[in-house]
């Protein structure tokens, strides 16, 4: 069975940050746009399916509603308070989970942060494609999309502009 199709979803400021230096000054869900929003819940609701860390977890706070969500976490029993169904606290590895939703009939998963999570699966090379808005901000330093070493190569498939400010939408596809 082949793995589910992995979209990394991000809001990157124009220096290439998803979030400021300091966060508790300016989180990340507060410097994105309205229309960054809708188009991340379009697209997160097309997926179905969700990965991201504990910290992203921890900004949103809930189970978002029309989506099953894994937490990718070294201490899941920390959630054990947290009862719905479409929640998953999990110590297990970006192949396991995969192979576990493949398993499932699942086509498609959503990458939803934060920068390790992205580093990870993009180092192993499991991204097949990007949806990056780029928000008109400059942090000037921060948290980077992307640590480590990535080297592979993606095309840009569209490009989308949302706003009269100048946010933007580019999809890349792994070559």
């Amino acid at each position: 069975m082949n793995k589910p199709e992995v979209i990394l979803i991000a809001a990157i400021s124009i220096d290439g940050f998803i979030a400021p230096a300091d966060k508790k000054t300016l989180s990340s869900t507060a410097w994105t746009s309205k229309e960054d929003l809708h188009f991340f819940v379009k697209k997160s609701k097309e997926a179905g399916t969700l990965i991201m860390g504990s910290k992203t977890f921890e900004t949103i706070g809930k189970a978002l509603p029309e989506r099953k969500m894994f937490v990718m976490t070294s201490q899941p029993e920390r959630y054990a308070s947290y009862e719905d169904p479409s929640l998953s606290f999990t110590k297990a590895t970006a192949e396991e989970i995969l192979a576990d939703l493949s398993n499932q009939g699942c086509e498609k998963v959503a990458l939803c942060g934060g920068s390790h999570i992205y580093s990870l699966f993009m180092q192993k090379g499991l991204v097949d494609r990007m949806f990056l808005t780029i928000e008109p901000f400059v942090f000037g330093e921060g948290i980077k999309l992307f640590s480590g070493k990535n080297e592979q190569k993606f095309e840009l498939i569209s490009q989308e502009k949302l706003n009269e400010n100048g946010t933007l939408v580019l999809e890349y596809a792994k070559i």
